[in-house]
Order: C-alpha cells, then structure tokens, then sequence
C-alpha cells in the first residue's frame, strides 16, 4: 500500500473519530443489521457487512451472512481486509474478481474465506473522517452492474446516517449526564415545574432543601409559598403562564416538616408553537443572609440610639466640665480630662462613621447628584484638611484643572479628605501630598499623591478593608477609626466608579479614583 494510503489509514484524527462513535467492540446495532439484511436481499449477494477499520483491524459492527467463525470473532485483521482500501482511498473500491485485481490479489481474505468479489462504499462522517466501509461480497467472481452500485451507495449513505445518529445521541447523553453531575454540585436551587405547578425534577440543593419531587402533587410550589409572599410569587407565576421570563421574585416557602426558608429565584417559561411545555426554577437560599440582615440592622439601631446618644451627652458633659474647672487644677488632673475628650471624640467618630459606611453598603445612603467644578470639591477638602497637614508640617498641593463632574459633590469631598488625611498620616514633616484631576476616558481621575512610607505589595487591596491598618502600631500611632478608606470605596462604587491605590515602598503611595464627567447641558 502506498505510503499516503497509511497515512489515512493511521491518521490520529481518524482513528478519535472512530473511537468517539462508540461501536467498536460492541454489540451488533440492530438498525445497521436490518441495512445489511437488505442489501443481501436486494443485491442477491451472500453477504453484506458494516466494517469499521481500525489501525490494525477491521470491525463488524453489522453483518448478514457472515461464515460462523467471522460472525463469532466479529473481527478480522487487515490482512484479510479489502476494506482497508476503501478508507485509504476514500473513495468506492469495486473488485469484480480478486485472484486478478492488482491491489488484492495477494490479500489473504481469498485463500482463506474465499472472497472473489467485492463492493465497499465508504462510510464517512459529515467532517470529512471515513471511517470503514458498507461492502458486499461474493464467493464468485462477479460483474457488478451500475444500478446494483448505485443502490449500494444509497444504503451506505443511510448506515452513515444511522451512525451519526447514534453518536450524536451518545454525546446528548454524556452531555446530559455532565449537566446533572454540574447541577447537582451547585448550592443554587434548579427544578422544573409542569404547566400545573407539580415538581418533575429537581436537583440535589433542591433535595436537600425542600425534599423530592412527587409529581403526583400539582400545584406543589404554589401551595408551600407563605401567605405574606404568596401575591408576589402569584404575580410572576400569570406572567410565566404568559410566556414571560419573571424578574428576580423572594418570596418564603413552607416545605412539609421543616423551618421556612426565604428563596429568591427566577422563573422561566419553557415553550413550543405557543404552547406552556413546564416551567424552570433557577434560585437561591437567601435564609441565612436575610437573618444576618435582620441582624444588622438590629445592631444598627442599637448603635445609633443606644451607643451614640450616651455619648454625645459624656462629650457634652465633658466639655462643660472643661470650661467649669478651676485655673489651678493640677496638671495631671487636666490632662485626663483631656483625654477623656478625646476618646469620647474618637469613640463617637467610630460610630458615625459605622452608621455611614452601613447605610452606603446598603445603598441606603441619600445621594444629590449635580454637575460641579472640581474646585469646588477640593476648596471643601482643602478648608477640612489644612488644620491636619499644618499640625503635621506637611505642605498640600492642588491642582482641579478646570474639571466639571457629575455625583455628589459632598460625597466627593469626602473621598478626598479621606484620602488626603490619610496621606498626611503617614507623610514625614516637611514632606508633601499632591492632589489633582486629570481626563480618563470620559471621565475623571482624581489624584493623591504622597511621599511616605509606601504599602508592601501584599497589602495593596487589604487597606480598603474595614479596620485594617499596614501595621498593629498604625491604630493607635497614627489615629482614625479605620473605616475612612472603606467608607471612601464605597462612595466611589455608588457613582459606578473605581478607587485603588499604587505604592512603592520607601517612595510613596498614590490614591486614585474615577469620576463621571458632567453632563453634556451642564457643558453647554
């Protein structure tokens, strides 16, 4: 055989393919058995076989009139393989007498199971791949005529069909198969509904949370939604009827012999000509959060009314205690009185700036968005900071630029004497913090930019975390609460914008954040 003819033989991708389609050493398809039966019938040949050629075999995967040995081994080796030549070719290959056919004459398929004739359409797959040969032959030289050609190619068209089919049906199913394994590895809940609300399926978050489905129970979803969420769930449940996708619904489910459980979930119809086939359940247990949530906000307004309300009256205490005492008390005496002050200022910052940074998180915090001048933000934060940076020996540098941004312009100010107090922090005297805004996309990014100590790398993104300090002394060296970066991400992230932070160690740091350019009537 020629070496090309080889090369196809053995090719990598030809011999996946046919590993792929899952007939090799299988039982018989009855499907591809009931071709060859006909084709024996229809061509008045003694035998009719779907081989399958392997890299050093052919494969029957279906015969009719095979000697017992064969049809027992279902197997040959391609020595005795016409076959071969079909694939190497990929091309018809028509033998009318092999003792005297150049390429076969020598094959041992004549000697030793008598083959005289032979007729092999290829069998090849829709991506060019041919995999063996749908073949007749006979035990006598045989003249084969166009039409008996013709018909052959037909029912290997059909065996081709048939195997495509089936290997398509095999990757549905390994498909299907993957999906459930990846559905039941999820925390998310996934079912599907009938038209009339019962449970057909449900994965294994679902299980485990609200039992099996039993479809002999309609309307089962419906029936275990809690009374206070049974209009909300009721609502998206018309508009699924109707064909439409429902928005993200919550709602609270009493499943049999167990505790409530809050769901949010979206509902999908699953149609066909205009027809309601089921309905799919994609959601989740949100138990849990809304029980922290609850929680919080309980801790929020023992905050606000328990914490913040006493202390605003020992500060204010102290402070008139402050202006009552007598001009001679000792010094040691004053100088608690001082820092009791001060750590009842401190003490009340904190809780202001928990509140603040709980409602922004919540996105409950109220925002005035105007278009405004840069300048005006940073003379707010300019008139904020200059007492700190003074105190500090730290000279303050700004630069607007002309800038006119759209947000809350208060908020804004904020950020910056957030990030400016927290430059001076940790700028050495005499040194300098740089603050200004320049043009990004089609926005602004305003700067601050400091000459200290730097941030080691592995804490760049940690410093926006609540309470988080660079290192243990900075709390109590250093001052603040620790929220003023937190609180300042997040009222960047409420004007849909970024804050981060680039540092070298022993060089400085630099704080930047985007902002929304004004809009195009304030420009005008």
């Amino acid at each position: 055989m020629p070496v090309a003819d080889l090369l196809q033989l053995q090719s990598p991708d030809r011999l996946a393919a046919l590993e792929e389609t899952g007939l090799l050493d299988t039982p018989a398809s009855p499907a591809l058995e009931r071709l060859t039966r006909m084709t024996t019938r229809l061509l008045g040949v003694p035998t009719a076989v779907v081989s399958l050629v392997d890299r050093d075999r052919q494969f029957f995967a279906a015969a009719d009139g095979l000697r017992d040995d064969l049809a027992i081994a279902r197997e040959s080796p391609l020595s005795h393989s016409f076959c071969q030549h079909v694939v190497a070719g990929a091309a018809p290959f028509v033998v009318a007498d092999a003792r005297t056919h150049p390429l076969v004459g020598d094959n041992l398929a004549i000697e030793d199971y008598g083959i005289q004739a032979y007729a092999g359409m290829p069998l090849t797959t829709s991506d060019g791949h041919t995999l063996g040969s749908f073949c007749a032959f006979d035990y006598h030289p045989r003249e084969w005529t166009p039409d008996q050609l013709e018909l052959l190619r037909d029912l290997a068209q059909a065996a081709m069909t048939e195997i495509e089919l089936r290997f398509a049906s095999r990757r549905l199913e390994e498909q299907g198969e993957q999906l459930t394994q990846l559905l039941d590895n999820t925390n998310e809940l996934v079912a599907r509904l009938t038209p009339d609300g019962a449970v057909s399926w449900g994965n294994a978050a679902w299980r485990r949370l609200l039992g099996d489905p039993d479809l002999s129970e309609s309307d089962w979803l419906r029936t275990r939604v809690d009374a206070r969420s049974r209009t909300a769930f009721d609502t998206a449940w018309r508009g699924v009827v109707e064909g439409e996708t429902s928005a993200t619904v919550e709602f609270v489910l009493n499943p049999p012999g167990r505790l409530p459980v809050t769901v949010t979930s979206r509902l999908v119809p699953i149609s066909s000509k205009g027809h309601l086939r089921g309905v799919r359940f994609y959601g989740r247990d949100i138990t849990e959060s809304r029980r922290v949530e609850r929680l919080k906000e309980e801790m929020i307004g023992i905050v606000s009314h328990e914490l913040r309300t006493p202390i605003g009256a020992v500060q204010g205490a102290l402070q008139l205690l402050g202006r009552l005492l007598p001009a001679d008390l000792p010094a040691r005496e004053r100088e608690l009185i001082a820092l009791a002050t001060r750590n009842t200022q401190r003490l009340l910052a904190l809780v202001n700036d928990l509140l603040d940074l709980e409602k922004l998180e919540g996105e409950s915090a109220l925002f005035e968005m105007t278009d405004a001048p840069i300048a005006d933000v940073f003379s707010v934060a300019r008139d904020a900071t200059a007492p700190l940076a003074e105190r500090a020996g730290v000279v303050l540098e700004w630069n607007d630029a002309g800038a006119i941004v759209h947000g809350d312009a208060a908020r804004h100010a904020q950020v910056v004497i957030n990030l400016v107090g927290n430059a001076i922090k940790f700028s050495a005297k005499g040194g300098a913090v740089h603050i200004d805004a320049v043009p990004d996309g089609g926005g602004f990014r305003i700067r601050v930019r400091d000459e200290g100590r730097g941030i080691p790398k592995s804490e760049l993104e940690r410093v926006f975390e609540r309470f988080s300090q660079v290192h243990r002394t900075d709390a109590t060296e250093k001052g603040g609460t620790g929220l003023g970066l937190a609180i300042a991400r997040a009222i960047v992230l409420q004007h849909r914008g970024r804050l981060w932070v680039e540092s070298e160690e022993g060089v400085g740091s630099t704080f930047q954040f985007t902002v929304p350019a004004s809009t195009p009537s304030a420009s005008v």
